[in-house]
């Protein structure tokens, strides 16, 4: 039927398109909580466990770089290295201010939790006005704050931190273009306004 070579390689390939090609919805993959191992696992590799707390409007940058950063910890020597995970109120797909749709790797309403040792905060649209007004959220970081070793948060993340009470007795700051609101919130915190990071 086909005399050349190029008959055969065309044939193939068209046929690896065809049969390559599924239509089938995709489902998602399970997230680690459904693994009591994992979690065994992550309590008890001596590594630090680190949550990064994840809502709908949360930016990009403020999560993808810092996580980027703490998870190449298994890559350094002399650090010690890093579990990373993504927390959130939900396990359904989470939308990032700029659009990226996100998958929390634990569900801090339902799920069996491993130890946080770093809670992080990323800033996130609604974190100057709404995300302040929920009682579930804000006891969440209140409770994980009384036994992580480190918290810290990224531009406004801090107005999470502070309405949790964690800023109380020490000096913090937020995104240079919000703090005066800041300050106007939480008028008994010691702010910087004229440092980047404390």
């Amino acid at each position: 039927m086909f005399k050349t070579p190029f008959h055969h390689i065309a044939i193939f390939f068209m046929s690896l398109a065809i049969f390559s090609c599924d239509s089938s919805q995709k489902s998602i993959p399970a997230p680690i909580t459904n693994d009591i191992k994992k979690i065994d696992s992550l309590d008890n590799n001596g590594n630090y466990n680190v949550g990064f707390l994840i809502m709908d409007g949360t930016y990009n940058t403020e999560l993808v770089a810092p996580f980027d950063i703490f998870q190449h910890t298994i890559f350094r020597k002399n650090i010690k290295p890093m579990n990373v995970f993504l927390v959130a109120d939900s396990h359904r797909p989470i939308i990032s201010f700029e659009g990226m749709k996100i998958i929390p790797d634990f569900n801090y309403l339902e799920d069996k939790m491993p130890r946080i040792d770093i809670l992080v905060v990323p800033s996130a649209e609604h974190h100057l006005d709404s995300d302040l007004d929920n009682k579930v959220l804000i006891d969440f970081v209140k409770r994980v704050g009384e036994t992580a070793q480190f918290v810290t948060s990224h531009c406004d993340g801090a107005f999470v931190l502070a309405q949790a009470g964690l800023l109380d007795e020490v000096v913090s700051t937020t995104f240079p273009g919000d703090i005066e609101k800041y300050k106007k919130r939480f008028p008994h915190l010691d702010v910087k306004d004229n440092l980047l990071f404390v």
